[in-house]
């Protein structure tokens, strides 16, 4: 019997990417729709609360201890159609940040071209050769270990650069696999539409996850305040209501600065989420709160992972 848990209170923020299956998920972004309802299972056991309420002084525990918000990044398709339904069929309320640049466009997310170019080509790559701003950069295909490893060394490189430059040199990828720019279905965004239902459900509210999911460390003070601030306007005029929450791009310590958090607050958003996997505690600033990141695991290995 956990007696601990029942005078030990804690809160802590999960954070989900998709509800889907997918052959190559070389991040673990993917949690299956039947796993993600043995979540729910679990989490009916607990407190679930809005992210707004994390660090609410007074507020009175589930009667595990545990209090738990839900977060989604990136605005993939699968979190209106898969996640919401269920959540909204137990009450459990839910932030979903969205990344407005890729909103009914053409594309996929980088990483996830990236993923479709080394994984699902039937034209495998060889050596690979970039001119990059006056510079050469070259990948022996044949010295990486397996398609994952290639996948990471290329993932690393194009990470930094600005959103244009990285778009170019993936477009020259599809371009030498014979691979056309278009969007997996599993692969979509929510569109317009559906981010206003969603906004539309008290249940549920919307985050800003900058325009183009730039690393923010490496890029300009100007850039940095131009992908915050447009994003959150963007949203703010489709869904009619204060933009406050914020979701960091990659969300680890080296992909913001302390320059980066003045312009979080300076931009007007009062919460911030990071990818830091801890509990919350008063001592978290609610620009820097940590998120536990929930890969594809059955329910008991949820429960295990989080609550034991």
């Amino acid at each position: 019997m956990r007696i601990k848990n029942i005078f030990h209170s804690r809160e802590m923020i999960l954070l989900y990417h998709r509800i889907a299956r997918s052959e190559s998920d070389p991040w673990s972004l993917c949690v299956t729709p039947e796993h993600f309802a043995e979540h729910v299972d679990v989490l009916r056991k607990y407190s679930t609360i809005r992210l707004t309420d994390i660090q609410s002084a007074g507020r009175m525990f589930g009667r595990s201890g545990y209090s738990v918000a839900i977060t989604f990044d990136d605005g993939y398709a699968d979190n209106f159609y898969q996640a919401a339904p269920l959540l909204d069929r137990y009450g459990m309320p839910a932030t979903f940040f969205i990344v407005t640049g890729y909103v009914e466009t053409d594309r996929e997310f980088w990483w996830d071209e990236l993923e479709k170019i080394v994984f699902q080509t039937t034209v495998p790559p060889t050596n690979i050769e970039f001119n990059v701003l006056g510079s050469t950069y070259s990948f022996d295909v044949g010295s990486m270990s397996s398609p994952l490893a290639l996948y990471l060394s290329l993932y690393d490189f194009l990470q930094p650069l600005s959103h244009e430059l990285r778009l170019g040199l993936i477009d020259q990828l599809l371009e030498r696999g014979k691979q056309g720019i278009s969007v997996r279905p599993s692969y979509q965004v929510m569109t317009r539409d559906e981010i206003r239902q969603l906004a539309g459900n008290p249940l549920f509210a919307i985050g800003a996850h900058t325009v183009t999911h730039p690393k923010l460390s490496t890029q300009s003070i100007p850039v940095q305040k131009t992908e915050m601030l447009d994003s959150k306007k963007w949203l703010e005029e489709l869904v009619g209501n204060p933009i406050i929450s914020f979701s960091y791009p990659y969300g680890g310590k080296v992909h913001y600065t302390e320059e980066t958090l003045q312009i979080v607050r300076a931009t007007g958003f009062k919460y911030a989420c990071t990818n830091d996997g801890r509990y919350v505690t008063k001592d978290n600033a609610p620009l820097e709160l940590p998120r536990f990141n929930i890969t594809d695991m059955d329910g008991e290995e949820f429960e295990k992972l989080l609550f034991y």
